[in-house]
């Protein structure tokens, strides 16, 4: 039995809003269950992050991003006019715990390798390019050399080395490196980004964290921010890393220390329309009751601590 035109366009419909949800560019592609590369939303360059797979039997598909470890199935209610079976439903749920399970392996693997990574490289020095430039001390963070393979223009992949970066490591919630954040002394050239986090590695609802216990605690988005607002206030502040991940690192937090005055410390995204950091930071604070801060410029709280010392 095909397939008709407006199962097709389901399908399509229910993949553009799985792709917007993770941040990737939706194209189309194949209905072999094989994956497809596609371009992150925030990049002008097709560097191959993002990924889509629509399952052969046309029932759904999984949307991923690398750099953020975001992934999102996605399933169409109606094929063939008719509702989904209920051993079709069990297939599903059968089919997402397996790859749940599989995941959770890959990124276990990973685990293992960025404790070695990071356990093997050398204490960032005060000189560090990206710290001078953010006017920050190098804390926990450490140096290596970091190692991307990206497509390029033509779909063929290519290794780059790239000297110097500043490790950040990520933890979860009992303490365990699961990941790294790698901070580039530059933007390599073809690359349009001056950040990585290891392929395949879990970053939902982890974190890092500068300063020690205090009553007043505040979450954001990036190193150089929270080691701004350390600096400038004394208080603990935890590493979300990007604003999707406020409000899990935040009702983390919340659990942890159920008295503690919690402050969300937003990016002011004024040049992007919705100002998704201001967004992301007030949908964190209603989950646990806790304040907002926000820059009075656009930008974060590192962008604003240099402003101000421009300003003197």
């Amino acid at each position: 039995m095909g397939v008709s035109t407006m199962n097709i366009q389901s399908l399509e419909q229910v993949c553009i809003e799985a792709c917007l949800n993770v941040g990737i560019e939706y194209k189309s592609v194949p209905f072999d269950g094989e994956w497809y590369s596609t371009r992150l939303l925030d990049s002008h360059k097709n560097n191959g992050n993002g990924r889509i797979k629509i399952f052969s039997d046309l029932k759904g598909g999984i949307a991923f991003n690398w750099v953020t470890g975001q992934s999102q199935n996605f399933f169409v209610n109606r094929m063939d006019g008719g509702a989904i079976s209920e051993q079709d439903r069990e297939k599903i749920k059968t089919d997402q715990k397996r790859r749940k399970a599989e995941r959770k392996v890959k990124q276990d693997k990973v685990a293992v390798k960025a404790r070695s990574i990071f356990s093997n490289a050398i204490p960032a020095p005060l000189d560090h390019l990206y710290l001078l430039n953010k006017q920050i001390k190098p804390y926990f963070t450490r140096q290596a050399d970091w190692e991307i393979w990206e497509l390029d223009d033509s779909d063929e992949w290519r290794k780059i080395i790239i000297k110097g970066v500043l490790l950040i490591p990520i933890f979860n919630t009992d303490g365990i490196i699961r990941n790294l954040q790698a901070v580039f002394p530059f933007v390599p050239l073809g690359l349009g980004r001056n950040k990585d986090f290891l392929l395949k590695a879990e970053l939902s609802g982890l974190f890092c964290w500068i300063g020690g216990k205090t009553e007043t605690v505040c979450i954001c988005e990036g190193f150089a921010t929270g080691a701004t607002i350390h600096e400038e206030t004394g208080f603990r502040v935890f590493i979300a890393f990007f604003k999707d991940n406020l409000k899990a690192v935040a009702k983390i937090i919340r659990q942890r220390l159920p008295s503690a005055k919690i402050i969300i410390c937003a990016d002011n995204d004024t040049k992007t329309k919705g100002n998704p950091g201001v967004t992301k930071a007030n949908e964190a604070a209603k989950a646990i009751n806790a304040l907002v801060a926000v820059p009075p410029i656009a930008g974060d709280f590192n962008d604003y601590a240099i402003y101000l010392q421009g300003a003197k």
